[in-house]
């Protein structure tokens, strides 16, 4: 994560505030974890190549700009417990 990626973050906090831009960290964190595993497995990327953090982030504010706000919520509990969440 270089510096241009908080610099993103902290403009996607302005305008969504504090409670939907740890949503983005969230739901950026996991998107960007399972595709970097799906691009490592496949060998589309070799360990010691860059991927950029950047476009994670603009999806998860995507995501967060056309999801409701509870759905995502129940969605990353019930990902976090691992399905033992029942709210």
């Amino acid at each position: 994560m270089g510096f241009g990626d908080v610099k993103l973050m902290g403009a996607i906090g302005l305008f969504f505030g504090w409670t939907n831009i740890i949503a983005v960290s969230v739901i950026a964190f996991l998107l960007g974890a399972i595709i970097s595993v799906i691009l490592l497995a496949s060998k589309i990327k070799k360990t010691n190549e860059y991927i950029p953090f950047g476009p994670f982030i603009v999806l998860a504010a995507l995501i967060v700009i056309f999801v409701p706000f509870d759905v995502l919520l129940h969605i990353l509990l019930t990902v976090f417990t691992l399905g033992l969440y029942r709210g």
